[in-house]
């Protein structure tokens, strides 16, 4: 079954001269992600699974990168570390 995952009601997002930055007012830090990354937390305001992230992302920044699945995959190991997102499913 494919995991989906979500962003956590509590995280804040600041976009200071077209950098994004993610509070968590709870944990007291600040993730700070690039342009991909915020498009990808832009959609994590719904349920998405690693493929689907994957097939946005290409779709959005027409690549074809063999890469992305993997770049994917640690963003949201990378969120889930930092209690940003959730498993849903």
């Amino acid at each position: 079954m494919t995991n989906l995952y979500i962003r956590k009601s509590q995280p804040e997002t600041v976009v200071i001269d077209e950098e994004t930055m993610i509070l968590h007012p709870n944990r007291f830090t600040i993730t700070k992600v690039n342009h991909v990354g915020s498009y990808c937390w832009t959609l994590l305001e719904q349920p998405h699974s690693e493929e689907s992230l994957s097939a946005a992302i290409r779709q959005h920044y027409n690549t074809s990168d063999p890469n992305v699945e993997q770049d994917i995959r640690d963003f949201l190991d990378a969120l889930l570390e930092c209690e940003l997102i959730e498993s849903v499913g």
